[in-house]
């Protein structure tokens, strides 16, 4: 543990300099601790994006040169989100016992060298084994990530940071098309853009070395190598304790959110591509333009959801964001039912669908509020590794929804879902500018 960690939990005037300048002074402007932190962790969400995403992209090649059916195509798909699953139960309880900045040097690690092992997989076993452990570092690098960004910003910047943050997975999706097209065009076939992605492996060391750890985190430690404290640390470590009477609610409503959100976000990221194909018949180069618009606009609305929760409060944020999102499906709706419609016509929907993508980082920084700090990581990882179960069904129930009506039909059905999440946020307490001790204890 460094110096400055020490006196982060120390008593007297030591010990409050020393938090001050790892989390920003009274005037809660962000330290720089606190913004080093910022870029380290939405630079982790860049790579996790593009790693989660290099396989969609790559899949033909890896079809041709393996032999593989379209079963087990699927099924490496599917382990890939069972690795993310399992990742988001386990990986956030060692960051609980060893620190904020370990867990999320493992997540980071373990997705980077994975992803170059599938580069180097001579049998489409290795390709499975491959994509699976990389789900493993994705799949908490959310929970971690968020756990350590949200505790090391001051209250008033915490949305701010957020939306930062979860404006890297269309970064990383970006990321992932650019050396897609680039390693394609020189000829270095799909093996490359795997490799290439294991240089990230290397953020590990400034994440140990310039980045300090949470002070909330080390002041828990404290408390549990307190032998006085022994016994209640002990209990607070299990996952049980999620259910107590005093957390139970805040459970409940985190994992509610974000059930509700992975219907509502997967529906419009899987589907609405297929819905602009199939229902308006929409060519696939210009059905790619309407995602490029929709997606990037998408950035923007990360960005920009962040300040405005901030502000405004994290309940209505959320609200207005959901409400765009099923203003947009309706209006797809209604246009179909017309019979039709130019691209030109879809492009207001497209941003309003690309604004509303932005929610994601309303209720993952809601939910990253709720829990005290001996149990965020751990709670963010079981309310996300519950919504990532959730989203294992939603493209086979939709499409199946799709077969026997239409995509469009499908669509309002997940986004209709998703808009249970308004009601479920105002169970909860309004989190926006307030300290996370204030929040819950």
């Amino acid at each position: 543990m460094s110096e400055l960690d020490k006196a982060a939990i120390k008593g007297g005037p030591e010990g409050p300099r020393a938090q001050a300048t790892l989390i920003g002074t009274a005037d809660e402007r962000m330290s720089p601790m606190a913004r080093r932190v910022l870029i380290f962790v939405f630079l982790a969400w860049v790579i996790d994006a593009a790693d989660s995403t290099i396989y969609s992209l790559t899949l033909p090649q890896i079809r041709d040169e393996f032999g593989l059916s379209f079963t087990q195509m699927g099924l490496i798909a599917s382990v890939f989100i069972a690795g993310s699953v399992l990742g988001a139960f386990i990986l956030p309880a060692f960051a609980e016992k060893k620190g904020r900045r370990a867990g999320m040097a493992a997540c980071i690690g373990i997705f980077s060298l994975f992803t170059g092992i599938v580069g180097v997989a001579h049998h489409a076993a290795v390709v499975a084994v491959g994509r699976f452990c990389t789900g493993l570092g994705t799949g908490a690098e959310w929970p971690i990530g968020a756990a350590y960004l949200s505790e090391m910003v001051p209250a008033k910047k915490r949305g701010l940071a957020m939306g930062i943050m979860q404006a890297g997975y269309p970064v990383g999706f970006f990321l992932a098309g650019g050396i897609f097209a680039l390693f394609t065009s020189l000829g270095l076939g799909w093996r490359a853009c795997y490799v290439v992605l294991v240089i990230p492996a290397l953020m590990c060391i400034p994440v140990l070395k310039w980045l300090k750890e949470s002070p909330a985190w080390l002041a828990n430690r404290a408390a549990r190598l307190d032998s006085a404290h022994a016994d209640r640390s002990a209990k607070k470590s299990r996952f049980r304790e999620l259910f107590a009477p005093e957390y139970r609610r805040f459970t409940l409503i985190a994992t509610a959110l974000h059930i509700f959100g992975a219907i509502f976000s997967y529906g419009l990221v899987v589907w609405v591509p297929s819905a602009i194909m199939l229902d308006f018949h929409i060519d696939k180069m210009q059905t790619a333009q309407f995602v490029m618009l929709a997606w990037g606009v998408g950035t923007f609305g990360y960005l920009a959801a962040g300040p405005l929760a901030d502000r405004f409060g994290r309940k209505i944020i959320l609200t207005l964001y959901t409400i765009l999102g099923m203003i947009a499906i309706l209006y797809l709706n209604y246009l179909h039912r017309l019979g039709g419609a130019s691209l030109t016509s879809l492009y207001v929907p497209g941003i309003l669908i690309g604004i509303s993508l932005g929610v994601a980082a309303v209720y993952i920084t809601y939910t990253s509020e709720i829990f005290p700090s001996h149990l965020r990581t751990i709670g963010l990882g079981f309310s996300v590794g519950v919504g990532k179960v959730t989203a294992l069904a939603v493209p086979t129930a939709l499409g199946a929804i799709a077969q026997h009506s239409s995509v469009t039909t499908a669509l309002l059905l997940s986004t209709a879902i998703g808009f249970l999440m308004i009601p479920v946020v105002y169970c909860g307490p309004e989190t926006a500018r307030r300290k996370l001790e204030d929040i819950v204890r």
